[in-house]
């Protein structure tokens, strides 16, 4: 699992390397300057998508009354899929320049959104039921079941230190690229300052 996330990090890089180098050669006419909107374009693009494997669980336990006799408790589980995307929040970078000199603010990444995927009834595992006197899952009740899981999934993203450094680092990584390319087009070596939130 973590190779293909590298990989496709990797090949993420590439692909943007290779579009700014085209964008700045087909633009030859044009005075080249390091651009704030480029900059967070490049922030948009830096954005780490890892997928994950969820099991959501509730318990159901048996009614009180008459009219619960011999239910059971159960228990279901919900397998299912997703994606988490951790990034940049575009509208907080900032840059200032005074001719060599370049200083980019750039905020702590964090989780931008979670996706669930298709989930399907294969999906849902129930624990045995009365044949007398069933004990029935509602769908608001498997629908709760998945809200606390991606909220135990959200937190584990926020809390993942590592996971929120990576996408910062490769967020900085591509904007200094950037920088480089627009320096090698206009012959000027740029310093760069990095302000980290």
């Amino acid at each position: 699992m973590k190779k293909k996330i590298i990989v496709a990090i990797i090949l993420i890089i590439i692909v943007v390397l290779i579009g700014i180098f085209f964008i700045t050669r087909n633009n030859k006419n044009v005075e080249k300057k390091p651009d704030i909107t480029q900059v967070r374009a490049i922030c948009n693009l830096a954005t780490l998508e890892t997928y994950y494997h969820n099991v959501a669980k509730i318990d159901k336990s048996a009614g009180s009354g008459i009219n619960h006799w011999f239910e059971k408790d159960r228990k279901l589980w919900i397998e299912y899929t997703g994606t988490a995307k951790i990034g940049i929040d575009m509208s907080k970078v900032d840059m200032q320049f005074n001719e060599e000199n370049i200083t980019i603010k750039l905020p702590k990444a964090q989780l931008l959104s979670i996706d669930i995927g298709e989930i399907d009834k294969e999906s849902y595992m129930y624990s045995s039921d009365s044949w007398i006197n069933k004990n029935e899952f509602t769908p608001e009740e498997e629908t709760e079941a998945i809200n606390i899981a991606q909220n135990e999934m959200k937190k584990n993203v926020e809390n993942n230190s590592q996971l929120l450094l990576t996408a910062q680092s490769r967020a900085k990584d591509l904007i200094e690229q950037y920088l480089i390319q627009i320096g090698e087009w206009t012959n000027t070596n740029y310093q760069i300052n990095w302000v980290f939130e």
